[in-house]
Order: C-alpha cells, then structure tokens, then sequence
C-alpha cells in the first residue's frame, strides 16, 4: 500500500480563509464584503455581477455564505450542506495561465500536490436565472471536487469581452481534506479552537428540516411574488441595483418551494425565467446610466 496523503491538522479553516485572501490580495484583487442577502452560489455579488458586465478590468474576491436547500441533509452527511462558505475570486480579463495560478494559491496553503491527487475535469455551467454560461475545470482533490474554475462568457442575457474566470473554493471541504478529517464537522474552525460541528451542526439540522418539512408553501410564493413586484418597482424608478438585489432574493423562495417538494420542473423554469428578464432589466438599465455618465 503507498503512504497516505499528507495531511495538515494545524491549518484551520479560519487559517485557510486568511491564507487564500492574503494570496489574491497580492494578485491585486480587492477583498469585497459578501452579498448580505442569502444567495445560492457566488457569482450573485452585486459588486461583482455588475462589474463583470463591463469592459474595464477588474479583480476581486471574497468570502461568501451560500445557501443551497436541496443539499440539506440534517446534518448527517459528511461535506453536503444547506448552508456553506465559498472563497470566490473574479478575473477580468482572465490570466494566461489560471491553472498555474490555483495551483499557486493550494500551495499557499503548504499543500503538497505531490503527495496528493488533483484532478481537473471539464464541464460546462449555466444558469438560467442569471442569463449566464460558462464553461472550465472541476478540481478533484483525492477525489473529492473542492473549486471551480469557470470562464463566464455570458451574463444577463449578453455575450462578455473581454470574459471573466471564476474560482470557487469549497472551504469546508478543502479543509477537511486539508486537515484528514473524517467530516466537515470534524474540522476545526480555529487553531486549537472550536469544531465546525459545535458551531454549525445543530443549524444544518434545524434549517434542513425547515426547509423540507415546516416552511410554509403559501407564504413563500407570497413572498416570491412580492420580491418580484418590487423588483418591478425599482425598475420604473430607474433603480438598477435595487432590482438587482429584489430579483435574486426571489432564488430563496423559489428553493425553498423545491425543497418543500411542491413545485413542478415547468413552474421553477417559467419562475426562473421571470428572475432572468429582471436581472437582464437591471443590467441593460445600469449600463443605460454608465452611458449617460
């Protein structure tokens, strides 16, 4: 049998999270505040999705709390979550090695990719709800996938240029991995500190079984609909990021009806396509203010 991987139980997430900002700030990009609304994946910022919209250059990352409500699992099991944390990084235009790049910012983590196994495998992304495609690299570290790295060519309904590159690292995940722990409950936070399972399990499964078995349907179409009408608001006021905001907080109410099982494939693609024309809306509205500037 060849040695196990080398494992690192000192780097806490917290330490994985200020190595990786260190690492990007000296790449020049800005760390940004997170969306202070729930989101289901990164590449919602607002800061970000408008300026990935536009021609000027542009390099930012930040530590965003994602929400995803058919991923809960009540807390049993070992790195699939309701509620994660994402280090997303946003390149434009992308560099001209970004592989080389990550595999930089894995070692600033003092991982050894000679001991351990990273694997990058194509795919493909879309989101319909943003107007978005792109396409790049899952990376599998021993064969669990920990980031990606996606080149957006299409956001709001238009064709970028110059593109843009994302990278998403899973953190709980990678340090997981990072630490040879058994789960992600069994990471810890800080060093010599506290479990992630005594901070975060207890929430897992309060929100899992929320979001599957209490939340109220009727009232989260109600507040869906709301959203939407007042996204419909800012947008005749002129209002582009406002509507923006409004629009993609319509993703939590429509997973939450997922989860809840009480919506059909058709209705979430006639839901999501109403979300898509207000972010769409938003943007040509904001890129109608930066010509007038």
């Amino acid at each position: 049998m060849g040695d196990a991987p080398a494992t690192d139980p000192t780097l806490s997430l917290q330490d994985a999270v200020l190595r990786l900002q260190s690492f990007w700030s000296a790449q020049g990009c800005l760390l940004l505040p997170p969306c202070d609304f729930a989101v289901p994946y990164a590449t919602l910022q607002p800061d970000a999705f408008f300026a990935i919209l536009g021609a000027a250059p542009w390099r930012a990352a930040y530590l965003q709390p994602v929400r995803r409500p058919l991923d809960g699992r009540f807390g049993e099991h070992p790195y699939r979550l309701a509620k994660h944390l994402q280090l997303h990084v946003a390149l434009k235009p992308p560099p001209a090695d970004v592989q080389s790049l990550f595999l930089d910012s894995l070692r600033a983590l003092d991982l050894d990719l000679s001991i351990h196994d990273l694997r990058f495998e194509e795919w493909a992304w879309e989101a319909s709800s943003l107007g978005a495609r792109g396409s790049g690299w899952h990376a599998l570290l021993d064969g669990l996938g920990v980031t990606r790295l996606t080149f957006l060519e299409r956001l709001a309904g238009r064709d970028l240029d110059p593109v843009s590159v994302e990278i998403s690292y899973g953190l709980e995940r990678l340090t997981m991995l990072l630490q040879g722990a058994a789960d992600v409950y069994s990471v810890d936070w800080s060093a010599g500190g506290s479990e992630i399972g005594r901070l975060r399990r207890n929430d897992e499964r309060e929100l899992s079984r929320y979001l599957s078995e209490v939340a109220d349907a009727d009232d989260l179409r109600r507040r869906l609909e709301a959203l939407g009408r007042e996204a419909e608001r800012c947008l005749e006021a002129g209002l582009a990021r406002p509507a923006y905001e409004l629009a993609i907080s319509c993703l939590g109410p429509i997973d939450g009806l997922d989860a809840r099982g009480v919506l059909s494939m058709r209705e979430r693609g006639a839901l999501l396509t109403r979300v898509r024309d207000l972010v769409v809306a938003a943007a040509e509205l904001r890129s109608g203010e930066e010509a007038v500037e």
